[in-house]
């Protein structure tokens, strides 16, 4: 039987982004956030108790999976690695918000085993960023790049949006020349059109 991969759904974040359609809930009290994981953590398990495959990837997604406290993620991460059987190169990313991530928190993630870290950076342009209702400015997503490769992070990754209302090629253009200065292993591009499309 082939490895599976592992993707795990955070539906928090600090405010609903204007762009999109994924589940998530802005503003979730902490007890809902606990609730969520316990229920999570119970899910993991009843799901190795039928059978415990191998995993050769895990993926924490949202929302904004470090929302939630670092203890909370690296317990769910303890009990996807008591119900599966996770492959020691495993590649372990969370998805993370520029503004919603500091040295403690990075470096308990490195400590838990997580190997790869994706920042939702969007663009370089501090405007489209209001626009598109991010909380975090460019400089945050440099500085968490920055911080995150001195946490131990080798593998970091960067979302990039184009063809955001009123972008130009211009801007475009300067935010991939900006991205690609930063010390980051790969960026990924998605499309503001096609994201309201699905």
């Amino acid at each position: 039987m082939m490895p599976c991969a592992v993707y795990i759904h955070i539906p928090f974040c600090v405010q609903k982004c204007a762009y999109c359609d994924f589940a998530s809930f802005p503003g979730a009290e902490a007890e809902m956030r606990a609730a969520y994981v316990d229920e999570l953590i119970g899910e993991i398990r009843a799901f190795g108790q039928q059978e415990r495959r191998a995993c050769s990837s895990i993926f924490f997604g949202g929302g904004t999976p470090t929302l939630l406290a670092a203890e909370q993620l690296e317990e769910i991460l303890r009990a996807v690695r008591q119900s599966f059987a996770v492959a020691p190169d495993a590649e372990i990313t969370v998805e993370a918000n520029p503004g919603t991530v500091d040295e403690r928190k990075l470096r308990a993630l490195r400590r838990a085993g997580v190997n790869r870290i994706s920042f939702g950076a969007q663009s370089a342009d501090d405007g489209l960023l209001r626009t598109l209702g991010r909380i975090h400015r460019w400089q945050d997503a440099v500085e968490a790049v920055h911080l995150a490769r001195e946490c131990g992070f080798e593998d970091v990754s960067l979302d990039l949006m184009y063809a955001l209302p009123g972008q130009t090629m211009a801007q475009w253009r300067d935010t991939l020349q900006k991205a690609a200065a930063l010390p980051i292993t790969h960026i990924s591009c998605y499309s503001w059109f096609l994201s309201r499309c699905v």
